[in-house]
């Protein structure tokens, strides 16, 4: 009352004439009656707007007008209307609440407002509505309610409003559920129309979509709860203190009646205990919206550690909110930094104190599909420190596997599966089992394994998953064992394989399909529709070919029967053949060509005739009998020692040794057997003690196991094993094996004993021919690019036998197989880029034409540096390892028995590559060889002026000076440009002056070939069965003998410099001569080759005083300078055709030759290292004519002198004058 005596004391707000109101934020306005388009107001119709002020409730009726028909309130801060709170405005025709703080609207709220048309309580915060609000509202057409906080309506809420047409109900929290499904059906029938802003907020299926235009089988309640509002406060992990005071509050939305909240503390439920200092407040309802829970821990303790829990249950379900509290004690303990690494990324764990949890960002992959983001909780890896300090296993499931195979495994597993995509689905996974053998991770085979079982429920539609479904568990069976066992442990992946296999039978055959036979690599599935009361019985035989190499024998004793390699090739496959009755079937004689029989199994025919009579059935059904082998046991995996390998002890355990055949039937019972299955085995694993077994799915861990219970062994032979069973299911053959079950050519298996011997011959040829060019590289004519291509040549091919034979079976060892892996595939490119680089310089040589010399010309340029070739033949292969390594470093070692490329990167790494480096080596042979036959081949101009070489001739005359040209460049000597007068036009180097092109041709070709084939027949012989092993392996001795003994006697037993510089590199044969050297050789050979043993008489006496003499302490010494000064006097000789044997002398004598024979034209000359003398006086003589200020050395000869037949004109040292080097490299005299 004293508010309204303020009211009424302020002063009037002025309004229309005649509308005076004491209410100081209201205004009066006359209003015109509603269809009436012209005309004054009427003075009875009043307007009052009380709009934008602070009214805290609706004015009182008596204050406004009687004839007040508009009332506008909005945007004031009302917050309820009380029971009468507009009695008295019987004329209001519309009223406006919108935009204040409205939470209650008490019953009868608008009692009185009979002519009411439009109501407006938008954007309040109104939660609780019933039939009683809208109490006295006969004639309201207009109702809008949205923007408030319900969440849901009661039914009937609307019965108070006989004349509602429109309403508007939209708000943030709408749930659009089965509380809702009242509305639909009673606008209907009402012709109610639902604004179209009233939309859906929840659940987030029908989010944003017009209530209105939904069906009512729409609103159901199906599905997790979804809450508008649900909030734990604190939120974020919390650290205390002992002793500390902690409250909690959770608030959730109220969905009724039945909504609560419930608290957990580790999962445990919390109840209020004042002593422990847990106080636990009632739950309070706000506004029929909210729901909220107090949760006050006074005394805390160490117990209160962990995880709190806020939860929410409904009628529906629940839905919880978490936060973790650490309490730190006074002495806390940390766990140290750890690194993990595993199939979900690396991690690194930093130091955390104990009671913490840590977490860790999973690692982002660019081209996945799932949205990742490092901050996320759902993408990060938690691990907690326990408060003893010790890290407990970490939670890793929330981040992608590293494996790109394993990530695509598990989206497989992810989609959903149904008759339309099955199949679909199905080819696309077969595609990635077969690459099987790769698998590195065990949830690659988990995956796999469940993807089979859930195909299995659509066999009966789709029969073509068949197959699909036994090609994918035969190359699981090509799985790593060790991964099996991974498996098998942490998901029983191999018994879910195993099982969906024995079930197919009975859920595909139908009258329409009675038979069903699938062949696969390493399983084959037979299955019959058959009648029970006419089975005669039934004798099958799995088999597969001896075709192609596969599976070989084994030659053994006689009387032995030979026995398969447990792993054949791709393209071999298991079969059954099936035949009734009880015929004889042998494992050793089987009738069908080529093929070799692995596994045999007799049903007897009183097969299901075991039922009693009183269990057997009036009209026996149709019944499935199915039958199945697996080529080894690896599907057969349990905790056991019997399938666990090496758990047996060291270096022996009990395994599977022979095929595993199953029996079954499906849709019959089948009692105990009156007549037993008789079983044959064939044997491919060595072994001791054979044991009959059956596999039990009852086996330790509920994994399965082996047992002998029911089977017993009848006859064993050392590759064939027979026993009767009781019972039908898996049957196999267990035996105590030495070391693990190998397949051929696996690690330790080693190669034929032929390969060993060849490879050493090999590599000694080799090496010899290395360490002989890189002593006497000096007194070997052979050009710089021959050399280096030589010496690279044979160090590669060495390379390559040598870690092939060592260790391309070590596939034991991972980093080991690698590096043989990758050394191998460095090694084949580089040797084969080497020959290649050959025939380009070989070719090069056979067509370049250097131009005449003209006077005035500058000197020839430089030689080309080897650096390119190195770059080539060592950088490209080098390349291509380093990014096949990069790509995947497993490509070089897939469970394959033996260490090399995967087969698909192989393809692209390696054969491709090498199939280009052929090809243009190829080119290159064959245009060289058209070079040699073609007709400036025997033109003199060519370099040879006779018709025809014939192989292993050595070059004579102007061929001979082709050979000095190079060595004269390549040694820098400023000789060089005398040599394009004498010698006849050729290539700037020659590969070896000793042969003609044509002999260097075919020693090129030869090399080549022989390589090749030394590399394909070691492939094969790695590759292959016994037969074909045994083979290659021969055929690769012969090859790797015939490449050294060809390298060792090309290269240098048939050199006569080689020879030489091994026989001046020997001890003196006679002790008491010390000094004295071996006889020289003659002057001239029958073939026209190069005398190296004898010194020419222009090295016995040099008109300089620097004398050359043989210095039996060091041999093998001679400067590049001396060396090319005897090849251009030998040059000069020739080319003026004046070629005089020299005297057969001994090597040794002393005596100066005349000096005038130093001068005679055409004196053949030759450089050799023996051709110095040793002793003290002629050391003595040595050092006195060699002095750099020599007069005759420096200022010529005196003219007339016995020293004019020498001078110092390049024309005439062009002509046959040499140059003389003494024992200083510094003394050179003309």
């Amino acid at each position: 009352m004293l508010l309204w005596l303020l009211l009424l004391l302020a002063p009037e707000a002025r309004g229309s004439p005649g509308c005076p109101l004491p209410i100081r934020s209201c205004k009066c306005s006359g209003e015109r009656p509603k269809g009436l388009s012209g005309g004054v107001p009427s003075p009875a119709r009043r307007r009052v707007v009380c709009g934008s002020g602070d009214l805290p409730e609706p004015p009182e009726p008596g204050l406004l007008p009687n004839g007040t028909v508009t009332l506008l309130l909005s945007n004031n801060k009302i917050t309820g209307l009380r029971n009468g709170s507009f009695l008295g405005l019987s004329l209001l025709e519309k009223l406006d609440l919108r935009n204040n703080i409205i939470s209650t609207v008490q019953p009868g709220a608008f009692l009185g407002l009979g002519e009411l048309k439009r109501l407006d309580l938008s954007n309040n915060r109104i939660g609780c509505l019933t039939s009683e609000t809208f109490q006295g509202l006969p004639r309201l057409l207009r109702l809008n309610i949205s923007g408030n906080i319900f969440s849901s309506l009661q039914p009937g809420v609307f019965d108070e409003l006989p004349a509602l047409k429109v309403v508007d109900l939209g708000t943030e929290f709408l749930t659009c559920d089965c509380r809702l499904r009242w509305l639909l059906p009673w606008a209907q029938n009402r012709s109610l129309q639902l604004s179209e802003r009233t939309l859906c907020a929840y659940p987030s299926a029908l989010h944003a979509q017009a209530l209105g235009s939904l069906q009512e089988a729409q609103l159901c309640c199906e599905g997790a709860l979804e809450l508008h509002t649900h909030h734990l406060i604190p939120s974020l992990r919390q650290v205390v203190f002992q002793g500390d005071r902690l409250p909690f509050q959770c608030s959730a939305s109220y969905l009724g009646n039945d909504t609560r909240i419930l608290w957990y503390h580790n999962r445990a439920p919390v109840e209020g205990d004042e002593q422990a200092g847990i106080l636990l407040a009632e739950s309070l309802i706000h506004d029929c919206t909210f729901i909220t829970s107090e949760l006050t821990l006074s005394h805390i303790g160490v117990w209160a550690s962990g995880e709190w829990e806020c939860t929410v249950s409904t009628a529906q379900g629940n839905a919880s909110k978490k936060v973790e509290i650490v309490v730190l004690e006074t002495s806390a303990s940390y766990c140290p930094a750890e690194r993990v690494a595993n199939n979900r990324g690396d991690f690194r764990w930093p130091r955390t104190l104990a009671g913490i949890t840590a977490y860790q960002s999973c690692l982002q992959y660019p081209f996945t599909s799932v949205p990742l983001g490092g901050g996320a909780p759902g993408t990060r890896a938690s691990r907690r420190c326990d408060r003893a300090g010790r890290w407990e296993a970490g939670d890793y499931s929330h981040c992608l596997y590293t494996n790109d195979i394993t990530r695509v495994l598990y989206t497989f597993v992810l989609m959903p599966i149904n008759a339309s995509n099955a199949l679909t689905l199905a080819h696309q996974l077969r595609v990635y089992t077969a690459e099987a053998a790769s698998f590195s991770d065990m949830m690659d085979v988990v995956y796999v394994a469940q993807m089979i079982q859930k195909f299995l429920g659509y066999v009966d539609q789709i029969k073509e998953l068949v197959e699909v479904m036994v090609d994918m568990a035969s190359n699981l069976m090509l799985v790593d064992e060790h991964l099996l066992w991974l498996a098998q442990r942490e998901d029983k992946a191999c018994s879910r394989i195993v099982g969906a296999l024995e079930r197919i039978g009975g859920a595909a055959l139908s009258p329409h399909a009675q038979h069903i036979s699938v062949n696969a690599r390493n399983v084959a599935l037979e299955a019959y529709l058959i009648k029970p009361h006419s089975y005669v019985g039934l004798t099958c035989t799995a088999f597969q070919r001896r075709e192609g190499g596969v599976p070989g024998t084994q030659p053994g004793s006689p009387g032995q029967n030979p026995r398969p390699e447990p792993e054949p090739p791709a393209d071999q496959q298991l079969r059954f053949r099936c035949t009734t009755g009880r015929p004889n079937v042998s494992l050793s004689s089987f009738h069908i060509k080529n093929s070799v029989a692995l596994a045999s199994i007799q049903l007897p025919p009183s097969l299901f005739s075991s039922l009693p009579a009183a269990l057997a059935p009036p009209v026996p059904p149709d019944c499935t009998l199915q039958l199945l082998v697996f080529r080894n046991g690896r599907l057969f995996r349990s905790h056991s020692n019997a399938s666990r390998p090496g758990a047996a002890g060291p270096g022996k355990r009990r395994g599977v040794a022979t095929p595993v055949i199953f029996a079954g039937t499906s849709g019959c019972g089948v009692g105990n057997l009156t007549e037993p299955v008789a079983v044959s085995l064939r044997h491919w694993a060595e072994g001791a003690e054979p044991v009959a077994a059956w596999w039990s799915q009852e086996g330790p861990g509920g994994a399965g196991g082996w047992t002998s219970e029911g089977c017993q062994l009848r006859s064993s032979q050392p590759n064939i094993s027979a026993l009767h069973c009781q019972h039908l299911g898996n049957v196999a053959v267990l035996m105590e094996l030495s070391a693990f079950p190998r397949e051929v050519g696996d690690a330790g298996a080693g190669l034929h004993p032929v390969v060993y011997p060849c490879t050493a011959l090999l590599l000694l040829c080799l090496f010899a021919t290395i360490i002989t060019y890189i002593l006497n590289h000096s007194s070997i004519r052979v050009s710089r690019k021959g050399w280096h291509m030589l010496l690279n040549l044979c160090f590669h091919m060495a390379m390559t036998s040598a870690v092939f034979a060592g260790g391309i079976t070590l596939t034991n060892y991972q980093m080991v197989c690698q590096a043989v892996g990758i050394t191998l595939h460095y090694s084949s490119l580089s040797t084969l880029l080497w020959m290649g680089v050959k025939a380009r310089v070989f070719h090069k040589e056979l067509t370049w034409r250097a131009p005449p010399p003209q006077e005035g010309d500058p000197a020839l340029p430089a030689p080309s540096p080897m650096l390119r070739f190195y770059l080539i033949a060592g950088g490209i292969p080098l390349i291509i390892c380093g990014i096949t390594a990069a790509v995947n470093i497993h490509n070089y070692r897939d469970h394959s028995p033996y260490c090399w490329l995967v087969w698909r990167p192989s393809l692209g790494a390696f054969y491709i590559p090498v199939a280009l480096i052929l090809l243009i080596t190829w080119i290159y042979f064959l245009c060289a060889g058209l070079r040699l036959r073609g007709p400036l081949a025997q033109t003199p101009k060519a370099g040879n002026s006779r018709a025809s070489l014939e192989a292993g001739e050595e070059l004579r005359g102007s061929t001979r000076l082709r050979g000095s040209g190079p060595l004269l460049s390549d040694s820098g000597s400023l000789l060089a440009t005398g040599s394009g007068r004498v010698g006849t036009p050729g290539p700037p180097e020659d590969g070896d002056s000793l042969y003609s092109p044509g002999v260097q041709l075919g020693a090129l070709v030869t090399t080549h070939f022989l390589y090749l084939a030394m590399w394909a027949c070691g492939a094969l012989a790695v590759s292959q069965r016994w037969l074909p092993r045994v083979v290659c392996s021969c055929l690769y001795g012969a090859a790797a003998s015939a490449l050294g003994l060809f390298v060792f006697t090309h290269h240098c037993a048939r050199r006569r410099d080689v020879r030489a510089s091994w026989r001046a590199c020997c001890p003196p044969a006679s002790p008491s001569a010390p000094h004295a050297l071996p006889r020289a050789l003659p002057a001239a050979a029958e073939d026209g080759s190069p005398v190296f043993g004898e010194a020419p008489p222009s090295l016995k006496s040099s008109p300089s005083g620097s004398s050359c003499h043989p210095l039996a302490l060091s041999p093998c010494k001679l400067t590049n300078l001396q060396l090319a000064q005897s090849q251009v006097c030998e040059a000069g000789a020739a080319a003026r055709g004046e070629e005089e044997p020299e005297p057969a002398g001994p090597r040794g004598d002393t005596s100066a030759a005349p000096l005038s024979e130093a001068g005679r034209p055409g004196q053949r000359r030759s450089a050799s290292r023996d051709s110095l003398k040793g002793g003290g006086v002629l050391e003595k003589e040595s050092k006195r004519r060699s002095y750099p200020l020599n007069a005759a050395s420096l200022n010529g000869v005196p003219k007339g002198g016995k020293y004019d037949d020498v001078t110092m004109m390049g024309a005439e040292v062009a002509s046959g004058g040499c140059m003389k080097t003494g024992l200083w490299k510094s003394e050179t005299t003309v």
